[in-house]
């Protein structure tokens, strides 16, 4: 179908985001198992009933407006699937997967935070008020979303800076325990020469 109006524009736009939310949901269940966080696990839960509200959301507003979601897929949020894909053949560890998983959901927030901004727009500007509204609740959802995910970054970048202290000063003992063995073993090399 060709794009010739701005409502042609707004229509594909909105197929692209039911794309993503599709494509997004699916994924939601396997982050969620694999997130060992306890408040990132109920974010990404909280989330996929959030997501499945603003799938009805965006099935509500081609209703309003009288159309059909056109046949699409979302080619910004399958890159995000597949690159969580990747990320599973470079056989992350359990930590390092979570911290990945958390730098990915953050890319999704954002994009969906962009589209759904933009979506707002268009909806405004063609004084679509109600079909405004719904696409509201779906960005209010994705900025409360991303503010969870930043809170659990910032969470897990505390852990691994206190692990990072931990393990330095595990090293600094050591390395004291060395000197002071290397100094003890000379000093009786001393007493037995004299």
């Amino acid at each position: 179908m060709p794009l010739t109006t701005p409502r042609d524009l707004f229509v594909h736009e909105l197929a692209d985001a039911m794309s993503a939310e599709h494509i997004i949901l699916g994924m939601l269940p396997e982050l969620a198992e694999e997130a060992s966080h306890p408040e990132l696990q109920k974010a990404l839960r909280d989330h996929e009933k959030e997501t499945r509200q603003q799938l009805k959301n965006l099935e509500q507003v081609f209703k309003t407006l009288g159309e059909q979601p056109e046949e699409t897929t979302c080619f910004a949020a399958e890159g995000l699937q597949k690159e969580h894909q990747a990320l599973h053949e470079e056989e992350p560890s359990p930590e390092i997967l979570q911290m990945a998983n958390v730098a990915g959901a953050a890319k999704t927030e954002s994009y969906e935070i962009a589209t759904y901004t933009a979506l707002v727009r268009m909806a405004k500007d063609q004084g679509e008020r109600e079909v405004a509204r719904l696409l509201q609740e779906n960005l209010d959802q994705e900025k409360e979303m991303a503010k969870r995910v930043e809170a659990v970054a910032k969470a897990l970048g505390d852990e691994v800076k206190a692990a990072a202290k931990e393990a330095l000063l595990a090293e600094k003992e050591a390395e004291k325990g060395r000197k002071a063995g290397e100094k003890r073993a000379k000093d009786e090399e001393r007493a037995r020469a004299a």
